[in-house]
């Protein structure tokens, strides 16, 4: 047998070594693809006139509407009527006036639940406010890239070469390409070239646009909302989400005993039905995705869960609403605990096993229920009607009243840890949602309005909501539906029965 010569060890120790790099880059690589994740849907907010939902390969939706989830890769686009707003998680926004465009080209979280946000003005006049509490924002347009280096206004107008950008508070950073780029303070509005990157320019002020009254006014919109905050949203892995301004402003929080806080909407009497109006609305990563008519319907229709109560009806109980390490916190649909007696949910649509990337209009977008502005609450001129208490299992409870008054509220305003004090408890590890660990999950009772005698209140936080579990399009020939709720809650969910000809319970309404 021949032994291997000093330099042939030496080769074969260097490529092993080489070897065993590749692998260990390889691997390396596969880890930092995998910090990141792009499971994340924000909120159309606002919406009047036309305004399409695309993508790369056509039209989406026809026509957009409040509360409809955009995804990675989408694109909205507004007619010579349309107006738009997008709402993120930490509360920035992205405004789109009439004949305007914005692609959403990259919406990620990283691991450690902070988000990853670029976007592009592909046309005409959109406007920007970034927090940059919860993450990076980056606006492209043409050759360039516009960065807030601290909590900013601006808005960038592409509607002719050159393009400007005009920064009303805060400071812009402009990616040009070459010489370090360009620093935009406030009050100052940058000229650049669409086709010569060398070339742009730096004015020391802002010419006033038509619409920049519009976008003032939509701010003081948000403000009032945001300035009735209460601790209820302190329990939500996600308290600086406007979304939860949205509950505040149009209904009441309650302590329910052995359930935790739970909100009911005002001014909508005591026939309100949850699911009396909106859509199914079909997006290819998700299935078919519930889109409520109600203007506060986002959380409450993809986090927590609803239940329906004797004589209080229905109400809404957050859980698993935090943003959590990989896009957890964000559902198609939500969990129904109990629903009143011949009350049938409106039934998830079944994805067609081979069916197109986009779904034809009639079954893109499906209605159900009552025209949406036959729902709207009776909250005029944004004030609420005065909170009143409830009866529930022979108990009087007050509503929960207004406790944090920010000096700031709005997009760019203070956020809701630093305007309460609030400071969530630690951690081991990002929160994937509201479920206490080591609590005890609250079993519901098939009946309405009682515990079972052998179930154990949780302790406090108290909303342990598991999330739904869900699918994208199937990939074979079977036809189970998209969803599927919790073992936990023993009522029933997205029920696929006839929808029930006998009067329901309390008002509201049968599909």
């Amino acid at each position: 047998m021949r032994h291997p010569t000093n330099s042939q060890l030496r080769g074969w120790f260097k490529n092993h070594f080489v070897s065993q790099l590749l692998v260990a880059v390889a691997l390396a690589s596969v880890t930092c693809a995998q910090d990141t994740n792009n499971v994340r849907a924000v909120r159309i907010s606002h919406v009047e006139g036309t305004v399409q939902i695309l993508d790369d390969n056509g039209v989406v939706f026809d026509q957009a509407h409040a509360n409809m989830p955009v995804t990675q890769d989408m694109h909205l686009k507004t007619g010579s009527d349309g107006r738009a707003e997008v709402q993120f998680e930490d509360g920035s926004v992205v405004r789109i006036t009439p004949n305007s465009a914005v692609n959403f080209n990259q919406l990620e979280r990283t691991s450690e639940g902070s988000t990853i946000t670029q976007l592009q003005a592909a046309a005409g006049l959109t406007y920007y406010e970034f927090n940059n509490r919860g993450g990076k924002y980056s606006v492209r347009f043409g050759p360039y890239t516009a960065t807030s280096t601290k909590s900013s206004i601006f808005r960038i107008s592409v509607d002719q070469n050159p393009a400007q950008v005009a920064v009303m508070r805060g400071a812009v950073h402009i990616d040009t390409g070459n010489d370090g780029g360009l620093d935009v303070p406030t009050s100052q509005t940058a000229t650049l070239d669409m086709k010569d990157t060398a070339s742009y320019d730096v004015a020391q002020n802002i010419t006033a646009d038509s619409w920049d009254q519009w976008n003032s006014d939509r701010d003081q919109a948000l403000a009032q909302m945001g300035s009735r905050a209460t601790m209820a949203r302190a329990m939500g892995g996600n308290p600086d989400d406007p979304s939860w301004s949205d509950l505040d402003a149009n209904g009441n929080w309650y302590d329910m005993p052995g359930y935790g806080m739970g909100w009911t909407p005002s001014g909508l009497g005591a026939g309100f039905d949850p699911f009396g109006s909106g859509y199914w609305g079909y997006y290819p990563s998700y299935g078919y995705t519930w889109i409520s008519a109600y203007q506060w319907g986002w959380l409450p229709y993809h986090c927590g869960a609803w239940n329906f109560f004797n004589g209080p009806g229905w109400m809404w109980f957050p859980g698993n609403c935090g943003w959590g390490a990989f896009g957890n916190g964000w559902y198609p649909v939500t969990t129904v605990w109990n629903c009143p007696p011949n009350y049938v949910l409106p039934k998830r649509p079944i994805t067609p096993v081979r069916g197109p990337v986009h779904m034809p209009p009639q079954q893109a977008l499906i209605a159900v229920g009552h025209n949406p502005t036959q729902i709207q609450s009776r909250i005029a001129e944004g004030n609420k009607p005065v909170a009143t208490p409830i009866q529930f299992n022979g108990k009087t409870l007050q509503p929960i009243e207004t406790s944090v008054h920010p000096r700031v509220s709005g997009p760019l305003g203070e956020s809701f840890r630093v305007a309460s004090g609030y400071v969530p408890p630690a951690q081991a590890g990002p929160s994937s949602g509201a479920i206490p660990q080591g609590g005890t999950r609250t079993v519901l009772s098939p009946g309405f309005g009682s515990l079972p005698h052998n179930t154990v209140a949780p302790s406090a936080p108290r909303n342990t909501v598991a999330p739904p579990s869900y699918h994208p399009a199937p990939s074979s020939g079977s036809s189970a539906p998209h969803y599927s709720a919790p073992s936990a809650p023993s009522a029933p969910h997205m029920s696929s029965s006839a929808p029930s000809s006998a009067p329901s319970s309390g008002g509201a309404h049968p599909h």
